[in-house]
């Protein structure tokens, strides 16, 4: 084959091939395309990756997410939390709770190992979900995904079993665009104001009010300030005058940027003091609160897709059954945990019987602490404590024979000895 040859196949368009058919709910139809790629989606993303106060408002959002920590709960634990490090999770979760604040979706390709029956989830490869179609049936069930990432190259199809999908239901940038575009908006003119006013200029008057003047004089004036700069100094005749036309310089800017934020941190949903804005300590604190609580919403929306799509799966091809793991991320806000700690001392303060209301078992629980491992730690803390009692009591050995000798309290023991 020549090279002629091979660059015209190359360029030919691809042989036709049978649509793909999906076994949905209604017995495999054709597909059709619900949520279509959208133009402004490319758009968000740029938004985000140009920095400022938005990149910072989104990213506030896995932060605080994720600063706190997790935990894996279930009889298969110590299996999962392999599988999380092994995933990378802090990294690939960040940038999925990225894309759905950005561009309403977070995606993450599913690859198995080379052992898939041992290895079915071996690692989660981010994906913009930008660059990709989702394909719904007429009842809205999900079918699968088409991939177009140039349109010289055919689609590539993905089956929902081998992403990862993170809906959150809170398009922060969708949201806020207008609010976005009023802010660029103010930071352009602010900086232009500034640019142009920031600058000394001067009104000059030459000759006297009255008198003819000729034009060349007065170019020849204009023209010694054309190359002005701070360090020069001005010599002119007596009937010159200069006039600093900006004296005030700009006014209100600080008012005009502080709305603007205030108003974009309103709309991306942060507290105002996490974009630079500083206000009185009690609001501050009360908006923080309200932050941590729409925190606590998304962690548990985060957690359950994650519990339905990764540790589900991963359970019952490793031949468990789903729920032998689960997720639950630490509480973000340290007021709650002190609140349900002051809770539990007034309810345990009873004048007679401390457990007459809750039981250890309530506290234990309302406090996020796994009985299972408070059990285990119980246990094992009370064999610790008799061995320690049992090394700190003085031994003696019995005569001629070697063996312990055992304390006075217990002389049946003696006895038997």
């Amino acid at each position: 084959m020549t090279i002629r040859d091979w660059m015209l196949k190359r360029l030919a368009a691809p042989p036709a091939e049978k649509p793909m058919t999906y076994p949905g709910k209604t017995g495999g139809i054709a597909p059709s395309y619900f949520g279509k790629r959208e133009g402004m989606l490319p758009k968000y993303r740029t938004i985000y990756e140009q920095g400022g106060p938005v990149s910072e408002g989104v990213d506030c959002y896995p932060l605080m997410m994720f600063s706190n920590g997790y935990r894996i709960e279930g009889p298969r634990k110590e299996g999962a939390e392999e599988l999380m490090d092994d995933l990378d999770f802090e990294t690939v979760g960040w940038k999925l709770v990225v894309d759905a604040l950005v561009v309403k979706l977070g995606l993450a390709e599913i690859q198995a190992g080379l052992e898939p029956k041992k290895y079915p989830i071996a690692k989660l490869e981010h994906r913009y979900p930008e660059t990709f179609d989702e394909v719904k049936d007429d009842y809205g069930t999900l079918l699968g995904y088409k991939q177009s990432a140039s349109k010289f190259l055919r689609p590539i199809d993905v089956p929902p079993e081998k992403m990862f999908r993170l809906d959150l239901g809170l398009p922060l940038i969708e949201r806020a665009y207008d609010d976005i575009q009023r802010d660029v908006m103010v930071a352009s003119g602010t900086a232009k104001s500034i640019e142009r006013h920031g600058f000394p200029r001067h009104h000059i008057t030459v000759g006297q009010s009255g008198a003819m003047t000729q034009q060349t004089d007065i170019d020849s004036i204009a023209k010694m300030f054309e190359d002005l700069k701070p360090q020069h100094e001005m010599a002119t005749c007596a009937d010159v005058t200069i006039t600093n036309i900006d004296s005030q310089g700009v006014q209100n800017a600080k008012l005009y940027n502080e709305w603007a934020t205030q108003r974009m941190a309103a709309a991306l949903g942060v507290p105002e003091e996490m974009l630079g804005l500083g206000r009185g300590v009690l609001t501050g604190e009360v908006r923080a609160e309200a932050f941590y609580a729409k925190i606590g919403t998304l962690q548990k929306r985060f957690a359950r897709q994650w519990n339905t799509q990764i540790f589900d799966r991963w359970a019952i091809a490793t031949g468990g059954k789903a729920g032998d793991a689960w997720l639950v991320f630490n509480d973000v806000s340290a007021t709650d945990e002190s609140k349900a700690a002051d809770l539990i001392q007034k309810l345990m303060t009873g004048p007679i019987d401390p457990w007459q209301i809750v039981t250890p078992e309530w506290c234990r629980a309302r406090l996020d602490i796994d009985e299972a491992d408070y059990q285990k730690w119980y246990d094992a803390q009370g064999k610790i404590d008799a061995e320690q009692a049992r090394a700190s009591t003085p031994t003696q050995l019995l005569p001629f024979t070697g063996k312990e000798q055992v304390p006075a309290e217990k002389p049946q023991e003696v006895a038997k000895q």
